[in-house]
């Protein structure tokens, strides 16, 4: 195959005369098409703006060949090629290192933007309840933000991953911002095809262009399907994506108006089920289905003259509409006596007792539906000196929820030993309102041979229609945010002319809470007071004291996030070196914490029962019994993660040397993330003292924190053959180091809770008392050791070939095609490290 990439080349740099023979004198026109690669990218790009962001051009995800949206993710500063886990919802996680699910504020945070549209997750709600299967909740990601796995690439013409301050026109946002551009106009059909190791992909899309018109329709689909270990057809991921984008601009007198409008579905199917045949015929599947459907409207009204006051008018309508269920079936075996119960009302009654084996079904049934509607104006003040743009905006966004929720049977509940479950319609779940006003003011102005640029704007956002009994209620959270920049005057090095900008800024960021965060389900609290067994099915009986509780934190707050950052970006001859530091304090992150309170429940004692003379199961009447108090405990949402983010990330590229058409390109980070719970962390121990649970509860302070480092280096070496219409690069892909250390924590509670449910200080002599001591946790040095993986290398290959007037493109990748994974000793024990390599090939086709 590499005969025929490179058939017909002689010596690189050189032109063949027309007698076949070799001249070392290249023709101009020769040189002059040779210097057209510079203007081909493979890498992702920082923007020239004054604050932290990346583009990534439409040749560059050609070249990378992705199949979902997180494959994109390894050109940004500090990313790294990943095998696609598609079996799995892919989050993002912008500037950190670590992935603690208590800490998924990072990813609920970041903003993904369609064609100016937002996809919203705030009414997501599909998990499975009570599940305790890793397999299972795994495949959730409520509260996690977007599943990237479900946005397509091959319609996007460019990205923009803004990872510093944005602008105040975004908001509901913490860590970032993700804007997604897709192509328009052209009058080509096209074709993708892509296979690799673990999945297939299929596109087509068609272009329509009228120009005289100024009219244009794009029409696009694509399929993937991928498997996690191409042996096992049982489990596997698909994806079916359609887009239909229209676009017109009409003249009227001194203006312009443009209508953008698409109308785009995605389905998103998981599979999982085992195989009957190995598994004695035991009956265990999880399927899961996610259609979106989504239509948006953009118009746009620009004046002709450049220099008058107004300068245009946004508007935005976007409404997306989805319908998600996922159907999860097993079988159930017990090995004791259990109840189903079915009360929705405190108090007692008796619960259905299960059979010891059966087939059991729970679906979860969300239909979200988001409205997002944005009103935009810029105006200028015209001046000769100074550039200036005034924004001013609005927007509203609104979720809810029609799912039926978690729909199952209620006699045979899926999870009978775990925390019980009952029936809650989502669509009875009030509507999740936000209403947002901006302005930003932009400018920018010559002093001598320096340019100073400055945006400075705030938001304030409002969460409308809480109950007066949130502490939000009527609140305005207001997001100032300011970001600078000064270009240097023009200077020279070795004959090459310089620039040098350095720019910084500041900005408080908010995320308000999910629906699921706002309006959690009831917690049911099912106290067994008799479990009498007869030998007689009809003669047994449980009976229950059920405790109905309302999680919901009345006292919680949005999530905020102040961030602030320095960059200093050089270039000069062709030569660019841009560097920043950041440093981002989220104190208020949201997490599930857990709450104790006693609850009192009589315990029947049924030794007197004569087992012989039932003909009914035993009256509850006149049997004896005692009152018992256990402490019991329930989650609620907090906002108690607090995430710190301090790094650098850099980026160096140099110019296309002409005679090996090549280019060099360096990007990197050192990210440092410090995990704290600024909330109490709670342990009941399961120790049993006289037959009894022992009914304490200790509080401890500075618990389930960790600090985090990691380092990477990306060195991609890329090269453009114009006449061969050949493009290949190599990538060096160097992880430094990873380092982890548990936040060491006491051993000691500052305080516990008697059966009582009264909170008592902590002294030195309760590590005496015989149930007390259980409180004290055994926690080691060992415990919050660091732990350091060393260097390793991963080397990878990308080739691209155009062939038939670049009707046809042929694209192979093949990545750690070579590694350096040394071992390395942990604790005392050796760790052998090794990888297999990941290669694909696809076809682009264009008619």
């Amino acid at each position: 195959m590499m005969l025929f990439l490179f058939f017909g080349i002689s010596v690189l740099g050189y032109a063949q005369n027309s007698n076949g023979e070799k001249s070392n004198k290249a023709p101009k026109k020769s040189l002059s098409d040779t210097l057209k690669i510079a203007e081909v990218v493979v890498t992702a790009q920082e923007t020239r703006g004054v604050t932290a962001a990346s583009v990534i051009e439409k040749h560059a995800m050609e070249h990378l060949q992705p199949s979902s949206f997180s494959d994109i993710l390894e050109l940004l500063p500090g990313g790294r090629s990943q095998d696609p886990a598609l079996n799995t919802p892919n989050t993002i996680r912008i500037r950190e290192t670590g992935t603690a699910s208590s800490y998924n504020t990072s990813s609920l945070g970041t903003s993904f933007m369609i064609d100016g549209a937002p996809i919203s997750t705030n009414a997501n709600r599909q998990e499975v309840k009570g599940a305790w299967e890793t397999s299972t909740e795994g495949r959730s990601y409520v509260n996690s933000g977007v599943d990237m796995r479900t946005i397509s690439t091959d319609d996007i013409e460019k990205v923009e991953v803004v990872r510093g301050i944005p602008s105040v026109e975004y908001g509901d946002l913490t860590s970032g911002l993700v804007k997604i551009e897709r192509k328009r106009g052209g009058n080509n059909w096209e074709a993708r095809l892509k296979a690799d190791m673990d999945s297939k992909l299929f596109y087509l899309a068609k272009g329509f262009e009228w120009k005289p018109r100024r009219m244009t329709l794009n029409l696009s689909v694509d399929y993937l399907d991928a498997k996690a270990d191409p042996r096992n057809r049982l489990e596997n991921y698909k994806r079916l994506s359609f887009s239909a984008r229209f676009f017109k601009t009409w003249s009227l007198g001194r203006y312009d108006m443009q209508l953008k409008t698409n109308f785009d579905y995605t389905g998103s199917f998981d599979n999982d089920k085992n195989d009957p045949d190995l598994d004695n015929q035991a009956v265990d599947s999880y399927k899961s289905q996610y259609n979106r459907y989504a239509l948006n409207a953009g118009f746009t009204f620009l004046p002709r003259n450049k220099r008058q006051w107004f300068r245009s008018l946004d508007a935005m309508l976007s409404a997306s509409y989805e319908y998600d269920l996922i159907e999860r079936t097993k079988l159930v075996q017990l090995s004791q006596l259990v109840a189903a119960v079915g009360s929705i009302t405190t108090g007692e009654s008796d619960g259905i007792i299960l059979p010891y084996k059966y087939v059991a079904w729970q679906n979860v049934d969300g239909r979200p539906f988001n409205l997002f509607t944005k009103l935009n104006a810029k105006f200028q003040v015209p001046s000769l000196n100074i550039s200036n743009t005034l924004l001013v905006g609005t927007d509203w966004n609104v979720d809810k929820n029609y799912g039926h929720g978690q729909v199952f049977d209620p006699t045979r509940p899926l999870y009978p030993t775990a925390a019980t479950l009952r029936h809650r319609s989502l669509s009875s779940i009030p509507a999740n309102k936000q209403w947002g006003l901006y302005a930003e003011e932009r400018i920018s102005t010559m002093l001598g041979g320096s340019k100073l640029e400055m945006v400075a704007g705030v938001r304030a956002v409002q969460m409308l229609g809480l109950p007066t009994s949130y502490q939000m209620h009527g609140k305005f959270y207001f997001d100032p945010r300011v970001n600078v920049g000064w270009t240097l005057p023009k200077f020279k090095i070795a004959g090459q002319t310089g620039y040098l900008r350095l720019s910084g800024g500041v900005g408080e960021h908010t995320k308000m809470p999910t629906m699921d965060q706002l309006f959690p389900d009831p917690v049911y609290m099912d106290l067994v007071q008799l479990n009498y067994y007869h030998a007689n099915a009809d003669y047994r009986r449980i009976n229950l004291m059920t405790y109905v509780i309302d999680p919901t934190n009345y006292d919680l707050k949005p999530a905020r996030n102040l961030k602030w950052e320095m960059t200093a970006d050089m270039t000069v001859g062709g030569y660019r070196l841009s560097v920043t530091y950041f440093r981002e304090n989220m104190t208020s992150g949201f997490r599930s914490q857990s709450s104790y309170a006693p609850y009192t429940y009589k315990q029947y004692d049924a030794s007197e029962v004569d087992a012989g003379a039932l003909t009914a199961p035993p009256s509850l009447v006149d049997m004896p019994y005692t009152l018992r108090t256990d402490l019991r405990g329930y989650s609620h949402y907090t906002n108690g993660s607090q995430t710190l983010k301090r790094g650098v990330e850099y980026t160096f590229s140099t110019k296309r040397f002409e005679r090996i058409m090549t280019r060099l390109t360096v990007n990197g980070a050192w990210f440092y993330t410090i995990y704290r719970n600024s909330m109490m962390e709670t342990y009941k121990p399961s120790a049993v003292v006289a037959g009894k649970q022992i009914q304490y509860v200790g509080y401890y302070d500075q618990d389930g924190g960790s600090k985090n480092q990691m380092m990477n280096t990306n060195f991609t070496v890329d090269t453009d053959i114009p006449k061969l219409k050949l493009g290949f690069s190599v990538s060096a892909q160097c992880l430094w180091f990873t380092m982890r250390r548990t936040a060491e924590t006491s051993n000691y509670p500052v305080k516990y809770m008697d059966a009582n449910g009264e909170m008592h200080d902590w002294k030195n002599e309760d590590a005496d008392d015989i149930y007390l001591r259980y409180l004290i946790r055994n926690y080691t040095d060992s415990n919050f050791a660091l732990y350091r993986v060393p260097f390793s290398m991963n080397v990878n290959f990308k080739v691209t070939k155009k062939l038939f007037a670049d009707r046809l493109t042929v694209a192979l990748f093949c990545n750690k095609l070579l590694d350096y994974t040394p071992d390395y000793t942990s604790n005392g024990l050796t760790v052998r490290r090794h990888v297999t390599p990941y290669f694909g090939l696809e076809m682009n086709v264009k008619i």
